[in-house]
């Protein structure tokens, strides 16, 4: 059992703080009132012994405030005085003290008091507060104010506070903006109206105390005494949740192997593209790998996964933050341009990607080189739906197959000179990966 002893005279306490050492008590020792408050914040005891006259802070003041901090969690104060003054001990009592004796203290009379207070913590340990301690719900509760009055140690695991740097303390630290800016309006609104709404479970914005925000979900029941309410919350911690719902939708767009958005998220994009291309022109950059084949067969599918990821990282980085990539599947991605206004801009954007495609690459030992053949269809000029430019766009990249591979064509247009003759797009397709 730990003992908080209070008292400003060493000599007169060392005859007490050696009886409860030598009976097995681990003991903390002060001075003063101040140093009484700041022990209980550092190391909450199981029992403090409290002088009531101490200079600067007495022993009454310094029992109100540690009560105040320990909020709906019992922890007994006897206080000790020399005087047998009735307004002294009512004063006591008031503050919050559960029993009192006098000085010179008959150690007989301490074990017997100490004794009966731990049969009173032992009884309310293992019933209502043991149970919400050692509850794996994280739990507290606050009064009609929002001060926390208990907190107990599943709460300690999700925010990181110990219970004394909480208790007393107004709970919307425990919150990140803006629910905190809100906390107290919405309580007192509770309080005045009581509102059937406010015992529903709702989402909220916690707050570490190491500063990290997460999704917390906050179910609040209402307890009513003849002294007001004292509201008990339920806290469950979203934040494996959130990160798994945040993961699935990341899927659901996106290509697992390159990271890049996938053919659903490009269509979407796409749509969208169309939909304003008469006031605000776009392109598409249809991109098919020249070689990848090879590099597959001859190195096999962990080289080709490394190659198409490698790829992807030139591409996403050769193209400004407005413009989209993804890949279709295989070896095949996609380019959407924001704003390209004519041909001669969106060629210029093809023939850099084409070039950084070209630079050798080491994957794990083996050099490695790739091509691509890259067709392009202008917003609105080829289309105006997703499947016309899509489809335009593939044609030309077909051609630039057909004419040889490692070159640009436009849909409906001339070939760019690339090294090799140009070609028109929109003949039938045929299958030269």
């Amino acid at each position: 059992m730990h003992i908080l002893l209070a008292n400003n005279s060493y000599a007169t306490e060392c005859s007490v703080l050696a009886f409860l050492q030598q009976e097995g008590y681990r003991v903390t020792y002060v001075q003063d009132g101040h140093a009484a408050v700041d022990a209980y914040l550092a190391e909450p005891p199981d029992l403090a012994l409290m002088d009531m006259l101490m200079p600067e802070m007495d022993g009454i003041e310094a029992t109100r405030r540690i009560k105040a901090l320990s909020g709906a969690k019992w922890m007994p104060v006897i206080l000790m005085t020399p005087l047998l003054d009735k307004n002294e001990i009512l004063a006591g009592f008031d503050a919050g003290a559960d029993d009192y004796l006098i000085k010179p203290i008959i150690f007989e009379a301490l074990d017997l008091r100490m004794r009966s207070m731990q049969r009173i913590a032992t009884f309310m340990q293992n019933n209502l507060f043991g149970v919400l301690d050692n509850a794996h719900e994280a739990i507290l509760a606050i009064d009609e104010a929002g001060i926390i009055q208990y907190y107990n140690k599943a709460m300690e695991q999700i925010f990181g506070y110990n219970a004394a740097e909480v208790i007393g303390a107004n709970v919307k630290m425990l919150m990140a903006s803006p629910d905190a800016e809100e906390h107290d309006s919405h309580l007192a609104h509770y309080v005045r109206e009581r509102a059937q709404h406010f015992g529903i479970g709702r989402k909220v914005r916690g707050q570490r105390k190491n500063g990290e925000v997460f999704l917390m979900r906050l179910s609040v029941t209402d307890l009513r005494c003849n002294t007001g309410s004292q509201f008990v919350g339920l806290v469950i911690d979203l934040s494996n949740d959130e990160a798994a719902r945040q993961r699935i939708e990341f899927l659901a767009l996106h290509d697992s192997l390159t990271g890049l958005p996938n053919q659903a998220c490009f269509k979407e994009a796409l749509g969208a593209g169309c939909a304003r291309s008469h006031e605000q022109p776009g392109a598409v950059l249809f991109i098919d790998l020249d070689g990848f084949k090879l590099i597959n067969d001859s190195h096999g599918h962990a080289i080709g996964d490394l190659a198409l990821i490698t790829v992807a990282k030139r591409l996403r980085h050769n193209l400004a933050e407005r413009d989209m990539v993804a890949r279709l599947g295989g070896d095949e991605f996609v380019v959407l341009l924001d704003g390209p206004e004519n041909a001669t801009q969106g060629i210029s954007v093809a023939q850099r990607l084409l070039d950084v495609i070209k630079r050798p690459m080491t994957l794990l030992g083996n050099a490695c080189h790739l091509c691509a053949s890259i067709g392009i269809a202008l917003m609105p000029a080829h289309g105006v739906t997703t499947n016309t430019v899509l489809s335009m766009a593939d044609s030309a990249m077909y051609d630039a197959k057909r004419a040889g591979k490692g070159r640009i064509v436009v849909a409906g247009g001339k070939g760019i000179p690339t090294g090799a003759d140009a070609h028109h797009a929109g003949q039938p397709k045929r299958d030269v990966s």
